[in-house]
């Protein structure tokens, strides 16, 4: 159990860096990048464990769980975004 809570912990802390450090469009809220990162922690914490890799929370796990935030928010930040339905309407309007 302490070590889900400390999965959640570290996920954030990931995601709020990467959102601080401007890496994401300015449109792109924090909330989507902490809960990302949480969610990218505790499934990379859990996936390290389910793999032998370690049996708690350690050194490799950290590492495990700081992979699996930075690989799920960069997955999200390479996602593409719809455009707004208004702009999609102006723009067959124009053609």
């Amino acid at each position: 159990m302490a070590a889900l809570i400390l999965w959640v912990i570290l996920g954030g802390l990931v995601g709020g860096f990467v959102k601080s450090i401007a890496w994401f469009e300015s449109e792109r809220g924090w909330l989507p990048c902490v809960l990302l990162g949480i969610v990218g922690g505790v499934g990379g914490g859990y996936l390290s464990i389910r793999a032998g890799l370690s049996n708690g929370f350690d050194l490799s796990n950290m590492g495990v769980c700081i992979l699996g935030a930075s690989a799920l928010l960069i997955a999200y930040a390479l996602a593409p975004r719809r455009a707004p339905k208004a702009a999609a309407v102006e723009h067959r309007r124009a053609a």
